[in-house]
């Protein structure tokens, strides 16, 4: 198998691809669990190109953010953090509308 890289991003495909259609998608993990289910996040890539966070338990599992969850939890209401990044910042938020946690590193 060697990597490919698709209209969906990178993949694993027969060296003879595409006479052979053996593919296997590349995933790329982060080190955090859905905050819907508990199943592992991965990176994935829109129709657009552009990279989203979603769970690995698609379709049953309807999680996705356009930011990276991380582990920690916050403060106010305990749910998952968000992180962005800005130019020389990080920011640390909470995507409950009612609590409207924000912390700046």
């Amino acid at each position: 198998m060697v990597i490919k890289s698709g209209k969906f991003g990178r993949f694993l495909a027969c060296p003879g691809y595409p006479e052979c259609k053996n593919a296997k998608p590349l995933v790329e993990e982060i080190d955090v669990l859905c905050p819907l289910c508990g199943n592992k996040i991965i990176v994935k890539k829109s129709k657009s190109g552009k990279m989203f966070y979603g769970c690995s338990n698609y379709p049953e599992c309807k999680f996705a953010s356009w930011y990276k969850p991380v582990n920690m939890r916050c403060p106010k209401c305990g749910k998952v953090l968000y992180e962005r990044k800005q130019k020389d910042k990080t920011i640390y938020f909470c995507d409950d509308k009612e609590c409207g946690y924000v912390e700046e590193k």
